[in-house]
């Protein structure tokens, strides 16, 4: 039979132990966050918009989206219903748009898909043309377009098809793979 007098010293142990362990979960270190799982996007944002400018502020390109999912641990932004346009004041207006698409590295690379459109305005130099593909990547500082997939080129004189296409709005160059092309030379005045 326990005595009142053994309680004490029973009671003391049981309270510094308790002491013990509450100061151990105090000085503990805080766990990490639960990682999101792979596929889940760490940041939503509908209606995105977002603008690059030059050293002498002018706007060199919008990029803007219906919706924005950006994926850290894929180190990537997922975009519906996008749209790119490009405006460097010594070349015609570029505007690009799809359904869906890719932003990686930064804004350096922004890859078009489903639907892909880009619309080159016309100028002094040449008209206006349209090209239409499955995929684009745009590398927008550059000021480069390109697909591997099946282009079709079109403007008021002609259609150009080619299995393949680099465009520089820098160097104003176009580069194409096995093409057919038909057209129509301009009229006489």
């Amino acid at each position: 039979m326990l005595r009142p007098s053994t309680w004490l010293p029973l009671a003391l142990l049981a309270a510094l132990v308790a002491l013990t362990t509450w100061l151990n979960q105090l000085v503990q270190p805080a766990q990490p966050r639960r990682e999101k799982p792979l596929g889940e996007p760490d940041l939503v944002v509908d209606r995105f918009s977002a603008r690059k400018y030059g050293e002498d502020g002018q706007v060199l390109y919008t990029l803007a989206a219906r919706r924005m999912e950006h994926h850290q641990s894929d180190g990537f932004s997922r975009l519906q219903d996008l749209q790119l346009e490009a405006f460097d004041p010594k070349q015609p207006r570029v505007e690009v748009r799809s359904d869906t698409g890719r932003v990686l590295e930064g804004g350096e690379r922004v890859w078009f898909e489903g639907n892909v459109v880009m619309v080159r305005d016309a100028d002094r130099k040449s008209e206006a043309s349209t090209l239409r593909t499955d995929r684009l990547l745009v590398l927008p500082d550059a000021r480069i377009a390109r697909s591997d997939d099946p282009v079709v080129l079109t403007s008021e004189r002609g259609r150009l098809e080619a299995q393949s296409a680099e465009a520089n709005n820098l160097d104003r160059t176009l580069r194409m793979d096995r093409v057919r092309a038909t057209y129509l030379p301009k009229p006489r005045s």
